[in-house]
């Protein structure tokens, strides 16, 4: 192993979401190929779905570290896994990743963000991956290109220097001053909850130190969240149930096509904001979530609002599925006999 490089820990939290586990673990690491100084966290907070298991002992016996919880508490269970992947960390930089994301740049961009986060360290809070949609990064605050490498980045002056909830790279520095995420928590979302208390340790944690941060973005995004519901979200877990359209990839862990590192650099010329989603999201099989303007849709469920249609209770799926067949046998039947029956009166 090359270990010239520092050292980089991926974690990835899961809870009964194994389509999109599997897809951003495979992308990850086809993506990374070239990156041998890494390692890979990931933790199941007592998911059922069927496969799960199976999965999790592959990554187990290919050498990675993978940590199971026996019941939920889905108030604390992210914060949890945040600080279980902490504690069992070895990186020099940290990745919290909630597994919901696949990566679409193969090679060349994890040192870039390596070797730039160390040279600037006292500068940046953490450096994201994902896509944003293209208005949201229109409302930034930038600087201008920054990078000896054909692969730029750009701080954005207008989000927080450090995010609450991963879905970042952080340095070792900065997350030994942050760790642990509340595990005394009230709610998921919404207030009370681990995010929420942990940016407002994070603003502590800078004023106290007369830290000058800001977050960092690449021009050209490494990933993308995976959105299956076409309404402009994807499946997400709230309690027992599981919100939002849900299914796996059209080919193989793809659900978007996977670009080489050098096919970025011509996209990044002269670039004043970060490229946006509607600009980088190849679709694999399916239609994206985009509006009549081409804006990329952002609509997620909300339990509070939902109805009865927008989720499955986990473990019965394939009641749900089953009720559905045996409601449209009934239809087929129902029609069969109506077309019988009129067919003996002539």
């Amino acid at each position: 192993m090359n270990n010239s490089l520092p050292k980089v820990t991926f974690g990835i939290v899961n809870c009964n979401r194994l389509f999109y586990l599997k897809s951003c673990v495979e992308s990850l690491l086809h993506c990374t190929e070239d990156y041998e100084n890494k390692e890979l966290v990931i933790i199941d907070n007592a998911s059922i779905e069927e496969g799960t298991e199976k999965y999790l002992d592959e990554k187990e016996k290919q050498g990675h570290k993978v940590f199971r919880t026996t019941s939920r508490d889905p108030s604390n269970e992210y914060a949890k896994g945040l600080n279980t992947i902490v504690r069992e960390s070895t990186g020099d930089f940290i990745c919290l990743l909630e597994g919901d994301m696949q990566f679409i740049v193969k090679g060349g961009w994890l040192k870039d963000y390596v070797t730039f986060f160390k040279e600037n360290c006292d500068k940046i809070g953490c450096i994201s991956f994902d896509a944003q949609r293209t208005v949201r990064n229109k409302s930034g605050t930038y600087s201008g290109l920054l990078g000896d490498s054909s692969f730029k980045f750009i701080f954005d002056f207008s989000r927080s220097p450090l995010s609450g909830a991963g879905e970042v790279m952080y340095s070792r520095k900065m997350i030994d001053l942050m760790y642990p995420w509340s595990e005394s928590n009230r709610n998921h979302e919404g207030g009370e909850d681990s995010e929420t208390k942990m940016l407002r340790k994070i603003s502590n944690i800078i004023q106290e130190n007369k830290f000058s941060l800001n977050m960092l973005l690449p021009v050209h995004p490494v990933s993308i969240q995976i959105y299956t519901d076409k309404r402009g979200t994807n499946a997400r877990i709230r309690g027992n149930k599981r919100y939002g359209e849900y299914w796996p990839p059209k080919d193989d862990f793809k659900y978007y096509e996977i670009m080489d590192y050098k096919d970025t650099f011509s996209k990044i010329q002269n670039q004043k904001m970060p490229i946006g989603i509607e600009h980088v999201a190849k679709s694999i099989g399916w239609d994206p979530p985009v509006d009549a303007y081409g804006n990329w849709k952002k609509n997620p469920i909300r339990p509070e609002t939902a109805s009865r249609s927008d989720y499955v209770v986990l473990g019965q799926e394939e009641k749900k599925d089953s009720e559905k067949r045996e409601a449209a046998f009934d239809y087929l039947n129902e029609w069969i006999g109506t077309e019988y029956k009129n067919e003996k009166k002539y």
